[in-house]
């Protein structure tokens, strides 16, 4: 199993997009695919019909999140945006991933804290990337509180790429973190998901192709 450090992912990203010419958006929606597969998957497994709540973050993590939200949509499963964060700190991937979801007739809900409905169909983690390097706090701390509670009721939690929460290269909790049922990592695994909490965290550990080419990946 490739394995590369979150120093390493920042690289090979910047090559893909950069050098390469890979369209980031490309990439962010392939990932996206990915996470709306394993969620429908979840689905079907659990016989669940309810609405599935996505919580993103300003970032590009949330921006994988928007584009699962219009995936799921496109597909006919309902599906809402849980945001967390300051609308002005999203990034330029992230807000355009929005507007697909808006141009669909999308939700995009602000978190303010409440309870997780039980009867929620799966709840999609996209709050954090692999790059968090401080303890989480404020709503970001709620939002986990409550998507943990409604996993302990039963409600399925996929994670994009790393729970939140975790340290990308050791698998410590930066505060609090996710618990997931499936984790949905992209191109290759990263170290916080194999060792310490991040382990355990990440539930299933699911690795999709999401078109860095091989060359970047091996070296």
């Amino acid at each position: 199993m490739i394995c590369k450090t979150t120093a390493e992912m920042k690289e090979m990203d910047r090559v893909a997009i950069q050098e390469r010419r890979i369209p980031s958006l490309q990439l962010m929606d392939t990932a996206a695919g990915h996470v709306a597969a394993s969620v429908k998957a979840w689905l079907t497994r659990t016989g669940r019909k309810g609405q599935v709540l996505i919580f993103c973050g300003p970032g590009n993590n949330g921006g994988d999140g928007f584009s699962c939200a219009w995936q799921l949509l496109k597909q006919g499963v309902p599906a809402r945006v849980c945001f967390v964060g300051k609308a002005e700190k999203m990034t330029a991937d992230a807000r355009a991933e929005q507007e697909k979801l808006l141009s669909l007739g999308g939700a995009v809900v602000p978190y303010a804290g409440e309870p997780i409905p039980e009867d929620a169909g799966c709840l999609v983690d996209a709050l954090f990337g692999v790059g968090l390097d401080r303890n989480v706090g404020g709503m970001f701390a709620r939002a986990i509180a409550a998507i943990n509670q409604a996993r302990e009721a039963g409600v399925p939690v996929v994670a994009c790429d790393i729970p939140s929460g975790i340290e990308g290269n050791t698998g410590a909790v930066l505060g609090i973190a996710v618990q997931a049922d499936e984790t949905v990592t992209f191109s290759c695994a990263k170290p916080g998901l194999l060792a310490g909490e991040g382990r355990q965290a990440a539930g299933l550990l699911t690795v999709c192709d999401i078109g860095i080419p091989r060359d970047l990946l091996e070296s």
